[in-house]
């Protein structure tokens, strides 16, 4: 199975010496049968006092709580995990022993990773109408509208906070990572399916020293299936170079590290490297 050593650092450096107050960082995978978290180090300069819980979606969160007047603020995690992807093979072999629709209770308790506004519904529910017609099974379509996000639309670094919303991202036919996730959420949902958003990282070959960011795809939840994990960006399906960290109904929901700062303007610097050891 694929095993992988990630280093995520990032670096604020602050114009005059600030307070910080606490923050969140969603850094460390929660283990499951697909991924096996074999170690995590979270390092903070100027430390910090760290307290680790649970949020409401079972994502681990370290709440970190400083001390004094800083410059910069520094923070590392290192982790070692291995992955365990179900093959294409498998995916069907589970369709085919499995069931097509929610009971009523999946769809009670799925609602709030199923609704999304009007307006997203009708923009992205005419986009999927706009391609092949053929009829097919949720999975294939699902597949296809993935497949379409990738191909249609062009991949640009947008440094500016936050999401487009799906209209926004269908308007300007470009995006990053975490625009293609909304997309694929709102397409997922549009055809009836529950999805969520998912942080975490993604194992590229030859990528530079440093070179690699946080990624985000969205995960799609069939009954035959459970999550599957859908990467419009990279085209991966429940693939093992998918590391992921947490996942929440919305990506607004969901930054890797996120706190408040009084007195100063900042600069942000990010270095990640994913580094497949098996």
């Amino acid at each position: 199975m694929p095993a992988f050593r990630i280093r995520h650092q990032t670096i604020y450096d602050y114009s005059s010496p600030v307070s910080l107050a606490p923050h969140q960082l969603y850094l460390r995978p929660r283990g499951d049968h697909r991924l096996k978290l074999g170690a995590s180090t979270l390092t903070l300069s100027p430390p910090a006092e760290v307290v680790w819980r649970n949020d409401m979606y079972g994502n681990s969160v370290a709440s970190a709580r400083f001390n004094g007047a800083t410059s910069q603020l520094q923070v590392i995690s290192e982790l070692e995990v291995e992955t365990f992807p179900r093959s294409e093979q498998q995916r069907r072999l589970l369709i085919e022993m499995g069931v097509a629709h929610y009971s009523p209770l999946e769809g009670q308790i799925l609602a709030p990773f199923i609704q999304q506004p009007p307006d997203t519904f009708e923009a992205v529910s005419a986009w999927i109408r706009s391609g092949p017609q053929k009829p097919k099974g949720t999975y294939d379509r699902l597949l296809e509208c993935a497949a379409r996000i990738r191909h249609e639309f062009d991949y640009r670094v947008r440094f500016e906070p936050g999401l487009q919303t799906p209209a926004e991202t269908l308007g300007l036919h470009s995006g990053t990572c975490r625009d293609f996730a909304e997309l694929m959420i709102a397409a997922a949902r549009s055809i009836g399916c529950a999805a969520r958003f998912v942080t975490g990282y993604v194992f590229t070959p030859n990528a530079a020293p440093g070179s690699s960011s946080p990624h985000a795809w969205a995960e799609v939840y069939l009954p035959a299936l459970g999550w599957i994990e859908l990467d419009a960006t990279n085209g991966l399906v429940d693939d093992g170079d998918l590391i992921p960290v947490a996942s929440a109904a919305s990506g607004a929901e969901l930054t890797p590290i996120s706190g408040a700062y009084f007195g100063a303007t900042s600069t942000m610097k990010v270095a990640v490297d994913v580094l497949k050891v098996a």
